[in-house]
C-alpha cells in the first residue's frame, strides 16, 4: 500500500474518531422520603422448656405505634457529591404474625421464625434456657416493602475526542414501590417464674434502598421490646408490652405491642 493512500486511511479514521464520542447520564438525589417499619420482635421460649424436645409456636399481634417524620442530622453522600436529605415515615397501626422452632438440648437451644411486619422477615436463634432464665443472640433477613418519594436530578452528558464536556440536566420528582433485603441482628433476655414472664429484646438493620445508579447510605433503625405475658396453659399465651425506636436522632418514638401465642409441644 502506498504511502498516500496509508495517509487517507489514517485521516479518515481520525475524522470519524473526532465526531464519535462517550455519552452516559448520571442522577442526583437531592430529597428522599420513605416508610419504614420498626425492627422484628424475637424472643426465646418464655419458660424453662424441657432438655431434648421441641417447641412450635404461632403467634399474632396488634402493634400501635406513634406516627412520625424523622429527618437525619446527618447528610449521606452519593455517588457525585451531592447531599441527600431523608425523611423516614414510620408509625402507625399494623399487624404482624410469626412462626418460631425452638429446640432445646441440656441447658442450650436452637430455632428459627418466620414472620411478617410490612415485608417478610426470618432468622435463626441460638442461646441458653434455665430453670428461671433465658438470654441469647439471632441474626436474619428482612425484606421490607417500602415506599419511596424523591426529587432528583437526571443528567446527560458526552464527552468528545478531546475530552470536552457537554451536559444537560432537567429536574424531576418520582415515587417508587419495592421490596428490599436487609440483613438484622439482635438479642433477648426473658426471666419467668411460674406461668409469668417478662421479656426484653432490641434488634437492628439498615434499610438497603437502590434508586437510579445509587446505593444510598441509610441510617441504623434499631427497636427495643419489653414484654410482660402469662401462659394461660400449656398452649396458650398472652403478652402485652411497650417498643422504643431509634433512628438516628436524638428523640425515641414509642409503641404498644399485644398478642396471643399458640404452642405445639
Amino acid at each position: 500500500m502506498k504511502i498516500k493512500q496509508k495517509v487517507k486511511i489514517f485521516i479518515s479514521i481520525l475524522s470519524t474518531l473526532f465526531f464519535l464520542g462517550c455519552e452516559g447520564y448520571h442522577t442526583k438525589i437531592h430529597t428522599l422520603d420513605m416508610t419504614v417499619a420498626e425492627a422484628p420482635e424475637v424472643h426465646g421460649a418464655n419458660t424453662n422448656q424441657d432438655s431434648h424436645s421441641a417447641s412450635w409456636r404461632i403467634t399474632g399481634k396488634i402493634n400501635s405505634v406513634q406516627e412520625k417524620e424523622i429527618k437525619e442530622t446527618t447528610k449521606r453522600n452519593n455517588e457525585h457529591s451531592e447531599n441527600t436529605y431523608i425523611t423516614y415515615k414510620t408509625g402507625g397501626i399494623d399487624f404482624s404474625g410469626k412462626a418460631d422452632f425452638l429446640y432445646k438440648v441440656d441447658g442450650f437451644f436452637f430455632g428459627s421464625g418466620l414472620g411478617y411486619r410490612d415485608g417478610i422477615y426470618h432468622h435463626f436463634t441460638l442461646g441458653a434456657n434455665l430453670q428461671h432464665v433465658e438470654f441469647g443472640l439471632f441474626f436474619g433477613l428482612y425484606h421490607q416493602y417500602i415506599e419511596m418519594d424523591y426529587n432528583a436530578t437526571k443528567c446527560d452528558y458526552e464527552y468528545d475526542l478531546f475530552i470536552q464536556k457537554t451536559e444537560e440536566c432537567e429536574a424531576y420528582k418520582d415515587n417508587q414501590q419495592d421490596y428490599f433485603t436487609s440483613p438484622f441482628i439482635g438479642a433477648f433476655a426473658s426471666i419467668y417464674i411460674d406461668k409469668f414472664f417478662i421479656s426484653y429484646s432490641a434488634s437492628l438493620y439498615s434499610p438497603r434502598v437502590k434508586i437510579e445508579e445509587h446505593s444510598l447510605d441509610l441510617a441504623a433503625i434499631t427497636t427495643q421490646y419489653i414484654t410482660a405475658g402469662i401462659r394461660i396453659n400449656r398452649w396458650i399465651e398472652l403478652s402485652a408490652g411497650a417498643s422504643i425506636t431509634y433512628i438516628n436522632t436524638p428523640q425515641w418514638y414509642y409503641g404498644f405491642t399485644g398478642g396471643i401465642s399458640i404452642y405445639a409441644m
